[in-house]
């Protein structure tokens, strides 16, 4: 189950925490209504993957590595104040679903082959499933479990899972607002 943590960010957007999973990575999830967005618009902003560096604040490059079909392969790096930068590889894919779109991600088994100076992000699971609504507009629901590596401060931890979280809401609404 997920709890609620904050309501009404990012134009429409209520955020919430899961359960700790086996990993002890908790789950963060975004659930937003954006009545002036389409399926469309949102493709046109979220589906190029090596794009995601100009959309997010917190991924400071973004990299094909590789591509097949509707799966990309992208070298990413992330960035935090306080924190050595963060640095893995994805496997991007993007599925028709319910009329709508879902792109998912993980991180791509192997040899991450990591920058010298970075630190190797352990976990990086999740979506956004966008599906249009009676009445117009989107439904977007964000979930992604992250684990960054390495040391991290537990405030730092906490912030990602809430300031973090509303960030990443507000930089993807700001990308697909029309």
């Amino acid at each position: 189950g997920f709890r609620e943590t904050r309501t009404d960010v990012a134009d429409g957007c209520t955020l919430y925490l899961g359960e700790a999973e086996s990993d002890g990575v908790v789950p963060m999830r975004a659930e937003c209504v954006w009545p002036d967005v389409t399926v469309e618009r949102f493709k046109a902003a979220y589906g190029d993957w090596t794009g995601h560096d100009e959309i997010y604040s917190s991924i400071g490059s973004s990299v094909l590595v590789s591509s097949s079909g509707n799966t990309s392969t992208v070298r990413q790096t992330y960035e935090a104040s306080g924190i050595k930068t963060r640095e893995m590889i994805i496997d991007g894919t993007m599925t028709e679903v319910g009329g709508g779109v879902r792109y998912s991600w993980s991180k791509h088994p192997g040899d991450q082959g990591i920058t010298s100076g970075n630190v190797e992000a352990i976990r990086s699971d999740g979506y956004w499933e966008v599906t249009p609504r009676d009445g117009g507009g989107v439904l977007a629901v964000h979930q992604v479990s992250y684990d960054p590596g390495g040391s991290v401060p537990g405030f730092l931890v906490r912030w990602f899972q809430t300031g973090g979280l509303q960030a990443i809401a507000e930089d993807t609404r700001a990308a697909v607002k029309p």
